[in-house]
């Protein structure tokens, strides 16, 4: 079935099934299981065709290949068994489908090859990849195995995370689909008598079939992982980072609700036949039997239905219809009940009249509505008028038409005509509708023997002025019609009932000629060749049963196939109901066979050179298996892709025969190839260390140390069990399921199928959606309810809960808090806070915001939102200083904190285990001996050491690997240095410079597209897209004050309006134009396209295309920048080799020890800047742990923020960042997952350490005082929180009017307490010597730190972040130094004065000018900005 097609109806009928991926939201999974052929095809090439013209070594590919796979299991991280299985041989009815695949892949790689030779494109030397080699046996297949086994051992001896699972690899060389080996796995575990009946299952696959194989899994805790589905037109620009893409996850639990919603109405009272209970699995069952019908791939749609076209709502309609009448289901478990099944047939069959009278919609004989059926979908228009009519109409006719005539003649109105009373109905029809042509009254009336018949007469005539003679012509035509037509009709003296027949012969001989003719145009035979009609029809019956069997039993039989291009008829299909079912298990094809009866001659190359003469030579008796051309059958299918390749099917005995005389010219390893392995189990074993040797010398390093153990995998056996098939008994279902496993259930609801307009896919739906009703919505929204749940924990987010902590609620007028969050919300301590006038109608907003997006988005109705809760969401775990467990609420930027009170459930059921607070463990438990950790401690922060021993005091003895020297911060050095070397200018003065006008330069550096011969040319640089919210890394970016370009940019600009003035100067003439042509720059059409070509020429020359994008609130440095960095830090690595030294360090506290496994939850809130260095701290992922490197790149998330790191050594999980780092070098991180060493914010000092800090002392705020406020009169802010409040005028200035309006008052310190960031100018030392601006500051301690320490939310470097003031010692800069001191005194009656008492201007708060509030050319250009400090702060 189409997999795009199938997975947006099924999104779109049922919206909210699917769940973007992101951290603390997903459930927790023991087994994951990856249909690995999806994911090599991904990393080996893509559908663009960019394989011919770019060359990617089989390294390249086999690295993305490994973390592609690291990074799922880093998602999902399953806790038993983690499956990877690859197509191996697959069963002969999959192979025609693979076999039009391959055949289309090589006409279309051929195809493209050409295109790109005649457009003059540079092809690259190698051979193009053909992925036609992603088949069993090959050798591509066979190297990828032996990468893939090493790339296991080296994730299991390295890798904690991997060490806990059971990791399976069923390779090429083991029979069957990927998924099938899945799926009997799953099927022979769920047979065993201990099977854990609340298992947790996800799995990855694109393939739409996997929905179906999960369903009939009858697990509900199971999802499906896959990529994001976006349709329509999609952007060029998108980071190949793994981090940076999109999953979801599609909960099947969800999808088992929906699929009750949409069948509930079979569950009430005597909906189905007595003795038929209403069975959700039984339903699943037949619905996975009934999707078949629109394709799949091992049997082709049935005619006419396709999925874009609402075959599957057809299909759901009729099955609503069939079930109640079956006596039954129609799936038993995986074997057909045929009689149910001929049942659901025959109604579904009524689909074919809808189409072949849509086809025949304008043919006379489809006028007689007796004709058509009653139960198309859709009634087709007739045109009027009258075909024929009986003797007696005839005399009706005539006598009708005298009287109207006579009217015609006289003026004088006649008297009204009465008619028979003794007339048929047919004819009473007939005088009806003539009189209604003729616009003349016809009624029924009673004579004087109460007998009732039929009297036409003329309506009154109006009385008119004489003007009526135009009118009267135009009547006397319409008559003149009318008896015309009636005139033309034949005489039929037929009954009705000899009419409805007559019809209905024709009809059906028409329907019939339709049917003949579909196979005739496919089949090139007829209806009347029955003993063909026989042999499809249950071929096509053996089919469903087929694919039942193999999808619920496993393979029946692996030489079947389906053996036609088409399918029958719907309402033939029946004729094939006693197809001999006895399917014959055979053998599989080896792969050397698969290989010959799958693969075109085109890609000959990756079959044993022995076969390839049967695949050309003319003379090769299965010639007829390779042609080179073939046709495209488009079929009903809209997609190009989805054509039927029409090319002959595999005479097994004919390839046999063929290949045998060739088998024993095989070399060794093709004759190894060509065998069957077996499943291989890897797992880990401390007590073995051996070298594994590398798969890949020169690329891949031998692996030391290795710890891991491969052996067989056995399934569970099935000796003495039969499968079993729907759901095991003690599942948790609904609002019992296992946390983070979603469910409509958590609240009351009803659900109607409905055109709502849901929008999933950027785009309103067109379908039918099953929209869900909160049933108490509007009760429980009110504001009371809402204060129930303040200062509690709850879940938010329906149906995906979240786990949250209310911390205040609003309505319409108000918002509530509470005052002090440590006593209970209730009487005095909650605080109602009114809205102000503009409050009110933002609240309103907001409501409606979060009411339309569960509608659109959801398809849930809450009803009209009343009140609001805020919440703070739960961010994790955090470990207190005494190793507790407690759980932390914090707000997500980016993600919206308010709810509708009716969506929050107050309580769940299944707790997620997750996240349960735990008491602190004994620091032996919690840190035994022996065990690796981080150490926190300010002399050697972030460096690795092992616990040797444990002291009384909850303490540890350790052994640090210290560095004898300092670090030097070479990343903050190199990026400053960068900056200053390329700044940016901003576009107003870019466009001075240039002489250009603003809109012209706009115009240049993004996307200019000018007509030229019939092509869409674009002419512009590229180095801006505002649409798509992108910048060019080293060439542009943008702030609030609008776009900035660097010197290159700048450059580039300058060649393009040297290169071509005249271009430049027209659109100049003309900076509003737009929809641009060539001649409109040159006027001779010839001339014109010539330049066109030279510009784009240019263009392409210095490969503006190509310069990397990136979001624009992404900071990223560029290639350049980022290879000086790798270079400083190979120069670091050498020196630091020789200056590490371990070190026994004695009472060590636990709040010293980062252990890897807590090192998200410490490390969470850390802040990072481009430069600094960081060390990697987790025992998992794709980095090495104890990794250091330097932050190049910054890119936040709702949840997270994501570093770009250039690393100091190689590893092999490593990429080059999208080309701006070495191969091996560099991985896209999350932010928890590294300490930041640059910035020390986690830190743990010693007594001794924090005896010596000075303390910063602040005068508390006293009402009255100097600069004071009262804490609880006119504030804004948090009850019992800071308060914010209007600054009284300020006392008489101690410095200079100019230092004032800077922000320096008169000890030379900035208003607030707090020192300028960045470049504009240092600071002042004690001594009074200016420091000259220069980053970063002096240095002296270890790993880049001021000597002495620096206090945990203290004081630090310069721009480091929010509220960070005072020099590197940690004190506040104060000038004590003589005013006159070298002041040579020429005056002797001079005095020196002081101004600083002079009162400042009136308006000095209304930041006027330059030097704003503290914003003065001292603040420098540094990223952060200042942060004020408390006015009554005092310093000493």
């Amino acid at each position: 079935m189409g997999v795009p097609k199938f997975f947006r109806w099924l999104s779109e009928r049922y919206p909210a099934i699917s769940q973007l991926i992101a951290e603390n939201r997903i459930p927790e999974f023991d087994c994951l299981y990856l249909d690995m052929n999806g994911i090599i095809h991904n990393c080996t090439h893509n559908d663009s065709g960019s394989a011919i013209t770019k060359h990617v070594s089989e390294d390249e590919m086999f690295i993305k290949i490994f973390n592609y796979i690291e990074h799922l299991f880093g998602k999902i991280k399953p806790q038993k068994l983690f499956f990877m299985a690859i197509d191996g041989v697959a069963p002969r009815a999959k192979m025609n489908q693979q076999r039009a695949r391959r055949f289309r892949t090589a006409l279309d790689n051929e195809n493209a090859r050409e295109k790109a030779i005649a457009e003059g494109k540079e092809l690259p030397k190698e051979e193009p990849f053909d992925s036609n080699c992603i088949t069993p046996g090959t050798e591509f297949m066979a190297r990828l195995t032996r990468q893939l086994k090493y790339f296991v051992a080296k994730k299991i001896t390295e890798d904690l995370d991997w060490q806990g699972c059971e990791i399976v690899l069923s390779g090429h060389e083991v029979p069957g689909e990927g998924e099938h080996k899945i799926m009997e796995y799953i099927r022979q575990a769920k047979s065993q008598p201990n099977y854990d009946t609340n298992v947790r299952h996800c799995l990855y696959g694109l393939d739409a079939d996997l929905i179906m194989l999960g369903l009939l899994s009858h697990d509900p805790h199971f999802c499906l992982l896959r990529e994001e589905v976006t349709f329509g037109r999609q952007g060029k620009a998108k980071s190949t980072e793994l981090e940076h893409q999109n999953f979801y996850l599609m909960h099947l639990c969800i999808v088992r609700e929906y699929l009750e919603l949409e069948f509930q109405e079979l569950k009430q009272p005597g909906a189905l036949s007595a003795g038929v209970p209403f069975d959700l699995e039984r339903v699943i069952d037949d619905l996975i039997l009934m999707a078949f019908f629109v394709g799949n791939d091992f049997l082709p749609n049935l005619p006419h239905l396709h999925i874009n076209e609402g075959a599957l709502a057809l299909m759901f309609g009729v099955y609503k219809q069939v079930l109640p009448k079956a006596g039954g289901y129609i799936n038993d478990g995986g074997v057909i009940n045929l009689e149910r099944l001929a049942l659901l047939l025959d109604e579904l069959s009524h689909v074919e009249y809808r189409f072949f009278e849509h086809e025949n919609q304008d043919a006379s004989w489809l006028k007689d509505k007796s004709a058509q059926k009653e139960d198309v979908m859709s009634k087709v228009k007739r045109k009027g008028g009258i075909q024929s009519m009986t003797t007696a109409q005839k005399d009706l006719y005539q006598t009708t038409k005298r009287y109207v005539n006579n009217r015609t003649i006289s003026d004088s109105a006649p008297a009204p005509l009465d008619l028979p009373a003794s007339l048929k109905a047919a004819d009473r029809a007939f005088v009806e509708e003539l009189a209604k042509s003729l616009h003349v009254q016809c009624r029924s009336v009673v004579d004087a023997d109460g007998n009732r018949h039929l009297q036409v007469a003329f309506p009154a005539r109006l009385e008119m002025d004489g003007e009526e003679d135009d009118e009267d012509e135009e009547a006397q035509n319409a008559l003149l019609r009318v008896w015309k037509q009636y005139d033309r009709a034949k005489i039929e003296d037929v009954t009705a009932e000899e009419a409805q027949s007559k019809a209905q012969q024709k009809y059906d001989t028409k329907f019939h000629e339709w049917k003949n003719k579909h196979y005739t145009d496919k089949f090139e035979w007829g209806l009347d060749n029955e003993v063909e009609i026989a042999n499809l029809t249950e071929n096509y019956v053996q089919g469903l049963q087929w694919v039942l069997f193999y999808y619920y039993r496993g393979v029946a039989s692996w030489p079947w196939y389906y053996q036609y291009h088409y399918s029958p008829m719907i309402s033939d299909v029946r004729k094939g109901l006693k197809a001999d079912m006895n399917f014959q298990l055979g053998q599989p094809f080896r792969p050397n066979q698969q290989l010959m009866g799958v693969l075109p001659d085109r890609s000959k190359k990756i079959v044993p050179q022995v076969y390839w003469p049967l695949m050309t030579d003319p003379s090769s008796p299965i010639i007829d298996f390779y042609p080179r051309d073939f046709e495209l059958d488009m079929n009903g299918k809209k997609q190009e892709w989805e054509a039927v390749v029409k090319i002959p099917f595999i005479d097994e005995k004919r390839l046999l025969a063929a290949m045998a005389p060739k088998d024993a010219l095989l070399s060794e390893a093709e004759k190894q190839r060509n065998q069957f392995g077996v499943s291989l189990k890897f797992v880990y074993d401390g007590n073995i260390d051996y070298t594994y040797p590398s798969s890949l010398p020169g690329i891949f390093p031998d692996l030391e140390h290795c710890r891991c153990v491969e052996n067989i995998y056995e399934l569970p056996t099935m000796e003495g069990l039969e499968v079993f098939v729907g759901l095991v008994e003690g599942v948790k279902l609904g609002a019992a399921a296992l946390a983070g496993f979603p469910s409509l259930h958590t609240l009351p609801h009803v659900g109607t199928l409905g055109f709502h307009g849901v929008s999933i896919f950027q785009q309103e739906s067109r379908n039918e959606s099953m929209v869900v009703t909160l049933s108490e919505g509007e009760e429980k929204g009110t504001s009371a309810h809402a204060l129930e749940s303040l200062g509690k924990a709850v879940h938010i987010g329906y149906p995906f809960l979240s786990e949250g902590k209310v911390t205040s609620v609003s309505d319409e007028m108000s918002s509530y808090r509470i005052a002090n969050p440590d006593l209970p919300a209730a009487g005095a301590n909650v605080t109602q806070i009114p809205h102000p006038p503009q409050g009110l109608s933002d609240w309103k907003r907001k409501a409606d915001r979060i009411e339309k997006t569960f509608s659109k988005r959801l398809g849930v109705i809450i009803g009209t939102v009343e009140s609001l809760v805020t919440v703070d969401m739960l961010v994790g775990l955090r470990k207190t200083e005494d190793g507790a467990t407690v759980k932390e609420y914090a707000p997500i930027p980016g993600m919206e904190p308010d709810f509708a009170t009716q969506t929050i459930v107050d309580h769940v059921i299944s707790e997620d285990q997750r996240f349960l607070e735990k008491e602190a463990l004994p620091i032996e438990e919690d840190f035994p001996i022996s065990a690796k950790a981080f150490f926190l401690g300010d002399v050697a922060y972030g460096r690795p050491m092992t616990v040797t021993g444990h002291l009384s005091g909850d303490r540890a003895e350790c052994w640090v690997s210290m560095l004898l020297a300092r670090e030097p911060d070479f990343g903050r050095d190199i990026v400053m240095q960068a900056e200053r070397a390329t700044p940016y200018t901003p576009s107003y003065r870019v466009a001075q410079m240039l002489n250009l006008h603003p809109l012209v330069l706009s115009k240049l550096t993004s996307a200019f597209n000018v007509l030229s011969s019939g092509l869409r040319l674009n002419l512009g640089l590229n180095l801006k897209f505002e649409a798509k919210k992108l910048k060019v890394l080293g060439y542009s970016r943008k702030n609030q004050s609008g776009w900035e370009y660097s010197q290159k940019a700048i450059d580039l600009l300058v060649q393009y309006m040297m290169r071509f003035p005249e271009f430049i100067a027209r659109i100049g003439a003309n900076p509003t134009g737009d929809g641009w042509e060539d001649t409109a720059f040159y006027p001779n059409p010839t001339e014109a396209k010539a330049k066109m070509k030279e510009i784009g020429a240019w263009l392409k020359s210095v490969e503006t295309k190509a310069f990397e994008r990136v979001p624009l609130e992404a900071e990223q440095l560029d290639g350049d920048v980022v290879m000086q960095i790798e270079q400083a830090a190979d120069a670091n690595m050498d020196k630091a080799a020789e200056h590490i030294k371990g070190r026994k360090i004695d009472g060590v506290p636990r709040s010293a020890l980062l252990k890897p496994s807590d090192a998200e939850q410490l490390t969470q809130h850390q802040r990072f800047r481009i430069g600094d260095r960081i060390v990697y701290v987790l025992d998992s992922g794709r980095v090495p742990i104890a990794m250091r490197g330097t932050v190049v790149g910054l890119t936040r998330t709702s949840r997270q923020t994501l570093l770009d790191v250039v690393f100091d050594s190689t590893f092999m999980s490593a990429t080059t960042l999208n080309g701006r780092c070495s191969p091996f070098r560099g991985s896209t991180v999350p932010s928890n997952a590294v300490l930041n060493l640059s910035e020390k914010q986690v830190v743990a000092m010693s007594e001794a350490a924090k005896a010596r800090a000075p303390s910063r002392q602040s005068l508390p705020l006293r009402p009255g005082g100097r600069g004071a406020a009262s804490s609880a009169v006119n504030g804004y802010g948090a009850p019992g929180g800071p308060q914010l409040r209007q600054a009284g005028t300020p006392p008489a200035l101690r410095g200079s009017f100019r230092g004032a309006v800077a922000g320096i008052n008169g000890n030379g310190v900035p208003r607030g307490g707090f020192v300028p960031r960045g470049r504009g100018g240092g600071g002042q030392q004690p001594n009074g010597q200016q420091v000259p601006p220069s980053y970063p500051p002096p240095r002296g301690g270890m790993n880049g730190e001021a000597r002495g320490f620096t206090p945990r939310g203290g004081v630090g470097p310069r721009g480091a972040g929010p509220g960070r003031g005072g020099n590197r010692q940690g004190y506040t800069v104060i000038d004590n130094t003589d005013p006159t001191e070298g002041v040579v005194r020429n005056n002797p009656g001079s005095r020196p004065q002081n101004y600083n008492n002079v009162a400042p201007p009136a308006d000095l708060n209304n930041d006027r000018g330059r030097g704003g509030r503290g914003r003065g050319r001292g603040r420098g250009r540094g990223r952060g900005d200042a942060v004020l400090a408390p006015a009554a702060t005092s310093t000493t």
